[in-house]
């Protein structure tokens, strides 16, 4: 049976999916590419959104498709965001097709499988290549994002019936590389964050994240960020060797 848990690992925050809330590249010195200005008017927009962005809420459905055998497997929940001064914070809670809860802050990620009454706690340290990746891309600001990969500006495509602009983003880590060849990012030209991102293996696998019903600085109680452990649940704990 296929397991998710070496998947979770390998995208952990920092793919924080939860996934790498914090995105510092390793490689700044590089010189940057020039940007079309369709690309920089998108990354000035998503800089702007950065700035006021605070909370965020909205629906979520994850799909992940794997071609050499034409396999394609869903889940359903909600996601939940919230940056301070210190730290952003993102939960999901999976509803389908089993329940599962994900908690992601810099450097860890917590994973509670009530199915099978399951606890893991996977540190990501400051060493491991997925702290230099972001699952959701919320929050990000296009300096980063600029700093880090080399942008295009694709198209304006329509999402949902959002109008939306497609960007392309090739990594010029070679330990992001290693996990996926291409990310595009759908910005919507309403909140200007990505209302959905695909993360492209060099296999052509990839996994696409679609947000709905998106609410932009919602009051969202402390309690929504916490994470109850029974006391009967198995407990894992699990340190990301540093990437080489």
């Amino acid at each position: 049976m296929r397991t998710e848990t070496p998947f979770l690992t390998r995208m952990a925050p920092g793919l924080a999916i939860l996934l790498a809330i914090g995105c510092a590249g390793t490689i700044r010195g590089l010189a940057q590419g020039s940007l079309s200005a369709e690309a920089s008017k998108v990354l000035s927009r998503m800089d702007a959104r950065s700035r006021t962005l605070s909370t965020l809420s909205a629906d979520l459905k994850q799909t992940k498709k794997i071609v050499v055998i034409d396999e394609v497997s869903e889940k359903t929940g909600q996601l939940y965001y919230k940056k301070s001064s210190r730290k952003s914070t993102f939960k999901v809670i999976y509803h389908a097709p089993d329940r599962r809860i994900l908690l992601l802050e810099k450097g860890k990620v917590r994973i509670l499988e009530p199915r099978i009454k399951r606890y893991q706690v996977i540190d990501t340290g400051n060493g491991s290549a997925t702290t230099e990746l972001p699952l959701f891309w919320i929050g990000q600001s296009g300096r980063s994002i600029r700093r880090d990969y080399d942008v295009r500006h694709v198209k304006t495509d329509l999402i949902d019936g959002q109008p939306t602009s497609l960007l392309e983003l090739n990594p010029r880590s070679a330990a992001v590389k290693n996990l996926f060849s291409q990310i595009r990012l759908w910005v919507d030209h309403t909140h200007w964050i990505p209302i959905q991102t695909r993360l492209i293996e060099a296999s052509e696998d990839h996994l696409t994240i679609l947000l709905s019903d998106i609410k932009i600085n919602p009051r969202l109680p402390n309690q929504i960020f916490e994470l109850e452990v029974p006391q009967d649940f198995e407990r894992i704990e699990q340190k990301l060797p540093p990437s080489r």
